[in-house]
């Protein structure tokens, strides 16, 4: 083709293959209460796993999240990076859709991330290290300057998952609850895309969640009858110019 030889791209001929199925197995929320409680017992990782069931990250951006990314005056939380981790290490790169998204927080949750914030800077007091807002929100090392491991984070949940017997070991899993949840609440597809960063308007969230959606759809359907004044029969109208002359039919009848 550089070369101009070939009259056809042989590249157009390609045909794509089929795109994965995605079947969410969302925790209950029994289960995602367990999880909590026991995660809870070491209060970082525990903060980790609400932060993820709140917000629905991926795994890679709650890994590159820092300080300077949560904006407690207006509880938002800022996702601009994520972290793979190749053979070679973690490496911060673009999110997926590459693009830049905001998620509001509850004020429970910005409370936790206060107290969280205040065990870091205890710690690096003791260290003798200043506490900036560059330094990681989820860290492995004493002073916050290198970020927890994507892979690492997914192999953690797995042994509690498999500990608390969970149907899903996938920390992914998580980030379906916080998506099945508030569609289930009654919130549109349209905010859950945007708290999940689906980069396709809501289409990939209908896509994925879609027996979740028409779950949501039917409990709408209950709630609207249930507000629908109930109907007075009326007596019927004449329809034509004979039906005034002689009446209803069902009067007709008997004549």
């Amino acid at each position: 083709m550089r070369w101009r030889h070939l009259g056809v791209n042989p590249a157009a001929l390609a045909v794509a293959p089929t795109a994965n199925h995605t079947e969410p197995d969302p925790p209950s929320a029994k289960e995602a209460a367990a999880v909590i409680s026991a995660a809870l017992r070491d209060p970082d990782w525990g903060v980790l796993l609400w932060l993820i069931m709140i917000t629905g990250m991926r795994r890679g951006e709650i890994s590159a999240l820092r300080w300077r990314h949560v904006d407690f005056a207006t509880a938002t939380l800022i996702v601009h990076r994520a972290n793979a981790q190749p053979k070679a290490g973690v490496k911060e790169k673009q999110t997926k859709t590459r693009q830049q998204r905001r998620i509001a927080i509850d004020p429970q949750t910005a409370a936790l991330l206060l107290e969280h914030r205040e065990r870091w800077e205890q710690r690096c007091r003791l260290l003798g290290d200043e506490f900036h807002d560059d330094l990681y929100v989820f860290s492995p090392v004493p002073d916050a300057s290198a970020p927890d491991g994507p892979r690492s984070l997914s192999h953690r949940y797995r042994r509690l998952a498999i500990k608390l017997g969970l149907r899903s070991t996938r920390l992914h899993a998580l980030r379906h609850y916080s998506a099945t949840e508030l569609i289930a609440a009654g919130v549109d597809v349209r905010t859950v895309a945007g708290r999940l960063g689906h980069g396709s308007g809501g289409a990939t969230t209908l896509k994925v969640y879609a027996a979740f959606v028409d779950e949501a759809d039917r409990r709408a359907a209950t709630t609207m009858i249930a507000i629908m004044p109930s109907p007075i029969a009326a007596p019927p109208l004449p329809r034509a110019t004979y039906e005034v002359i002689i009446g209803p039919p069902q009067l007709a009848i008997g004549i």
